[in-house]
C-alpha cells in the first residue's frame, strides 16, 4: 500500500527462504512507485525463518528497503518429506509471539524507523541461493496436484484459489489450469475431506485452515 505521507507497505509469506512468485510479479509491475516512496517497509511471516528472502526483496525492487521484519506463523508447507504442520500448541505458542511482536513494529513503522529485524535461521545463505532455485524450479508447480476419491465436489478449493488457477470439469473433478499456481496450498488445506493431495507427498499430512468457507 502506499499511502499519502509517501510510504509504501508490504506484507507477504516467505516461501522457500524468499519471495513469493505472485509478489515478485507485483513487484515488478510497481517497481517504479515502490522506489519513488519515501519509505519503504516490509513485514514477512514465516514458520521459522527467512534466510535471505530481504535480500531477494531489495534486488527484486532495485533498493534496499527501509525496514523489514519478521513474524512467526504456523508451519503450513507439507509438499515435501519431513515438512508438516505444526502441533496445534506450537502453533498457538507462534501466533501468541506474533500479537505480542506486532505493536512494536507497528510503532517502528509509524515512526519510520529504518531497522532490519529478522530471523534468518541457520545456513541462509545455502538455504535462498542453492536449495530455493531448486524449490521454485521443482515444486513451485500445480502438475502434481489431485483429488482423490474422498473428493466431494464442494468446489471450496476453487472458489479459495487466488489466483483463479482452479476449475472443474464437466464430470465434476477438480481441475488445476497449470497457469499461475503460486505454491500457497490454500486448495490443499482449505479441502474439508483432505481430497486435495500433492502427489504423494501429503499423503497422511495435517491441514491447518479447512475450517471456514
Amino acid at each position: 500500500m502506499k499511502d499519502e505521507g509517501n510510504m509504501f507497505g508490504m506484507v507477504f509469506p516467505v516461501y522457500a527462504w524468499g519471495i513469493p512468485k505472485v509478489v515478485k510479479e507485483y513487484i515488478e509491475k510497481h517497481r517504479e512507485e515502490i522506489k519513488s516512496a519515501q519509505y519503504v517497509y516490509a513485514v514477512m511471516t514465516c514458520g521459522d525463518d527467512i534466510g535471505y528472502a530481504d535480500k531477494i526483496l531489495n534486488k527484486t525492487i532495485g533498493k534496499e528497503v527501509d525496514a523489514v521484519f519478521s513474524v512467526h506463523m504456523p508451519n503450513t508447507y507439507v509438499c515435501l518429506p519431513g515438512f508438516d504442520v505444526d502441533k496445534d500448541e506450537v502453533a498457538q505458542a507462534k501466533v501468541q509471539e506474533t500479537l505480542k511482536h506486532l505493536p512494536s513494529i507497528a510503532e517502528s513503522i509509524t515512526g519510520r524507523e529504518k531497522k532490519t529485524e529478522v530471523v534468518r535461521g541457520g545456513g541462509a545463505w545455502i538455504k535462498t541461493y542453492m536449495l530455493r532455485p531448486l524449490f521454485n524450479r521443482f515444486l513451485v508447480t500445480d502438475k502434481y496436484f489431485h483429488t482423490n476419491k474422498d473428493c466431494i465436489q464442494c468446489k471450496r478449493c476453487i472458489r479459495g484459489c487466488p489466483l483463479g488457477n482452479m476449475t472443474m470439469d464437466k464430470d465434476g473433478h477438480v481441475i488445476w489450469k497449470h497457469e499461475n499456481c503460486t505454491g500457497c496450498l490454500r486448495c490443499y488445506h482449505r479441502c474439508p475431506s483432505h481430497a486435495v493431495q500433492f502427489g504423494q507427498f501429503t499423503k497422511n499430512k495435517g491441514q491447518k485452515i479447512h475450517d471456514f468457507d
